[in-house]
């Protein structure tokens, strides 16, 4: 997906267009801001394969908003009339830091722009690494309390230990986990309750079926702990 940044002015309106990837902006051209405006921006957006469109909002340093953002906010409205999605991207001084990094040309414009959709960007980056779900996604998790009844590790596998563990079920479930670094000798584990995601659907790993997933924590120094209820909470109880 390609994004185009746009910078409004009174007189000229900066452009610019983000990589496929929306990683990055670079800065396009600068158009004047004529009764032509709308169209040409249109074409530029079939040219280059455009959907959506980021908009700096501009404010002065109270905050508050200038007469240009009324104007550009009804430029807004008419591309969203034409199928458009289009973002608002506080801004405040672009072409000011635009100028101060490349001095002043014809392309300052479309610098801001690219500022403005650089800005955007990145915070877009940042939500999709740290993606949120909602109440009703994460109430659909089960995740009980488990007594490990067995562990074993898996020949020609480095890290893999077969459990079998009671979740008060009738019968006790396989669960395979990579945690066989951390317990040289399997049978430590044996009478531990841990805490296990029991509703994923069940994956064949290395020739084993496994019907759950164990929950622990890790750091990259190598430090490790299982997550234990103290020993009032019996195999078989749902965490709220």
């Amino acid at each position: 997906m390609r994004y185009l940044g746009i910078d409004y002015g009174s007189k000229r309106i900066g452009i610019a267009l983000s990589d496929e990837k929306a990683q990055f902006g670079v800065p396009l051209i600068v158009l004047d801001n004529s009764k032509d405006l709308l169209q040409n921006v249109i074409n530029i957006t079939k040219e280059k394969g455009v959907t959506e469109i980021v908009m700096g909002e501009s404010k002065n340093y109270k905050g508050e908003a200038n007469a240009i953002l009324i104007e550009s906010l009804e430029f807004k409205k008419e591309l969203e009339v034409k199928g458009f999605r289009v973002h608002l991207e506080p801004e405040f001084m672009t072409s000011a830091h635009a100028e101060k990094f490349q001095g002043k040309n014809d392309m300052l414009d479309a610098s801001a722009a690219a500022l403005i959709l650089q800005s955007f960007l990145d915070k877009l980056q940042h939500k999709n690494m740290n993606p949120k779900i909602s109440y009703d996604d994460f109430a659909k998790i089960e995740i009980k309390a488990g007594k490990i009844l067995s562990a074993e590790k898996i020949p020609d596998t480095d890290k893999l230990l077969k459990l079998s563990v009671d979740f008060a079920e009738g019968s006790p479930r396989q669960i395979v986990s990579g945690i066989s670094m951390y317990f040289p000798d399997p049978a430590t584990l044996i009478g531990k309750t841990c805490m296990f995601v029991t509703n994923l659907e069940p994956r064949i790993i290395k020739g084993f079926e496994s019907n759950g997933m164990l929950f622990a924590l890790s750091t990259v120094e190598g430090n490790f702990s299982l997550l234990e209820p103290n020993a009032t909470i019996p195999a078989g109880t749902k965490a709220k």
